[in-house]
């Protein structure tokens, strides 16, 4: 019966997909079929209990609805509204399928069927040059992620014997079929980094500047957000290849500080959203590698509802970037490092707390002490109005993740020497940080500056390799363009 409920959802997104109505009558079925998968995904809750799949379901269903609410008034008079629909009905459908998935063959087929549905969201003008190029970008990155997880699905069910995510970490006596799955498991890694729009992979995210605001909301809440969903349903996988550990933590750990870096220099609202999620999903990936899988699933949920409302309510997010960026400015010279040592202690104070209360350890890894710690920072200078808020952010973040501890097992930890080399990195990055803020003329921080503000060049680095390999012919026709900063800031 569950899996009839799960089956059911997917077709309700392939009715506005395949009917074609009246255009009217195309938006009530479009939002009635976001409307019954929420009610089939409470149902399935209410059988089941709260499960991470079941909480993204529901998640994806009620997004559609406030999405597809947005979009009608969005749309008004344009004339690609019954593509439009057509193409969400496919994309979501996939979402479900990937969301529902037990086995490789549900995954794969749910996984293909978004990638077109993706494609005709992007270029929904077609006759914008940056929409295309976009578009082009984006296939090279799917052609690319499916390849690895084809490959990555098939050697680890030759490995296990099995078609079924329960079978992934069954004991091996082959050599063969252990080395199978090692490089199995390395292959569906890189799937998720290309797919979450990893460094340097991220080009065809950071450009999908042209899309209209709601299909950039269904990109950054929803799409991005599979391949997290991928890693938490394959955890099993994860612990048994120690190897992915030390990718995830790192390549994530690396993109969510370097892309919060880029993100700073960024004008125009839609880079920043688009940058920041580079880094969410950087952030999201590094806890995986940490074995904190309900702290992953927790930032997924979180991340999905934030985007979609930032992306939806994108023009008042100018008022609050000017005042953030005048609580930095304003910021005192000594008071950058002690700032990052009180978050770092309210943290750890607030965790001693709670380990008293709960009568048993909530410990998490030493490496997301300083990152979440050293995030807290700007809330601790001077104001006690800020430390309170600190305060209160540590209790909230406690809270959420006892919640979700009781949904979703976590894994061992990465190495120490792992986290030990990622906390260094942030480290390094928040103190120079504060001494750019305190020398913003010194000619050091202005190539910095001009290094962020290229998005430190990767991008072109993997477009050379691109064109140099024929990569480029999977999506037909790249060009060599930037990401579209420097020509959307000036706007």
């Amino acid at each position: 019966m569950v899996l009839s409920l799960h089956a059911l959802l997917a077709l309700l997104w392939l009715l506005p997909a395949l009917l074609r109505p009246g255009l009217q009558h195309h938006w009530r079925l479009a939002q009635a079929s976001a409307a019954g998968g929420a009610l089939a995904a409470l149902l399935l809750i209410c059988l089941q209990g709260l499960q991470p799949a079941l909480l993204f379901q529901l998640l994806i269903q009620l997004l559609a609805w406030v999405i597809l609410r947005f979009s009608v008034r969005y749309f008004s008079g344009e004339p690609g509204q019954a593509r439009f629909l057509r193409a969400v009905g496919w994309l979501l459908a996939g979402a479900t399928l990937v969301v529902a998935s037990q086995d490789w063959l549900t995954l794969l087929a749910g996984w293909l069927l978004t990638s077109p549905a993706l494609q005709s969201l992007l270029t929904f003008y077609p006759d914008r040059p940056q929409a295309r190029i976009a578009a082009r970008r984006e296939a090279v990155a799917s052609r690319l992620a499916e390849l690895c997880l084809l490959l990555g699905a098939a050697l680890t069910a030759w490995a296990v014997s099995s078609p079924l995510f329960a079978d992934i970490a069954r004991p091996l006596d082959s050599s063969a079929a252990q080395l199978a799955r090692h490089a199995g498991a390395v292959l569906l890694v890189c799937c998720v980094l290309l797919k979450t729009a990893q460094l340097p992979f991220h080009g065809w995210l950071t450009q999908v500047m042209e899309a209209p605001t709601p299909i950039s909301a269904l990109l950054h809440a929803g799409v991005v957000n599979l391949g997290g969903m991928v890693l938490i349903k394959l955890a099993a996988l994860w612990a048994a290849v120690p190897l992915t550990a030390w990718l995830l933590v790192l390549w994530g750990g690396m993109t969510a500080g370097l892309a919060c870096w880029v993100m700073q220099t960024r004008i125009s609202i839609k880079l920043r959203l688009a940058w920041s999620t580079c880094a969410q999903m950087g952030f999201m990936l590094m806890e995986c590698g940490l074995g904190q899988y309900s702290l992953a699933l927790l930032h997924l949920v979180t991340h999905s509802i934030y985007k979609a409302h930032a992306f939806l309510s994108s023009g008042s997010q100018v008022r609050s970037t000017i005042r953030q960026s005048a609580s930095m400015a304003s910021s005192g010279k000594g008071w950058h490092l002690a700032s990052g040592v009180a978050g770092i202690a309210l943290l750890l104070a607030s965790l001693h707390g709670w380990q008293l209360a709960l009568g048993h350890a909530l410990q998490p890894p030493p490496l997301l002490i300083v990152i979440i710690g050293l995030g807290l920072a700007p809330l601790c200078q001077r104001s006690m109005r800020g430390y309170a808020l600190a305060l209160l952010l540590c209790q909230t973040y406690l809270l959420l993740h006892t919640l979700f501890a009781n949904m979703q097992a976590d894994h061992a930890a990465a190495p120490l020497a792992c986290q030990a080399l990622l906390a260094l990195f942030f480290a390094g990055l928040f103190l120079l940080q504060g001494w750019i803020n305190r020398h913003p003329g010194h000619p050091l921080s202005q190539r910095l500056y001009a290094l962020a503000f290229g998005g430190l060049y990767l991008d072109e680095w993997w477009l050379r390799i691109s064109m140099r390999t024929r990569l480029h012919r999977l999506g037909r026709r790249p060009a060599f363009n930037h990401d579209g900063a420097s020509a959307h800031d000036i706007r």
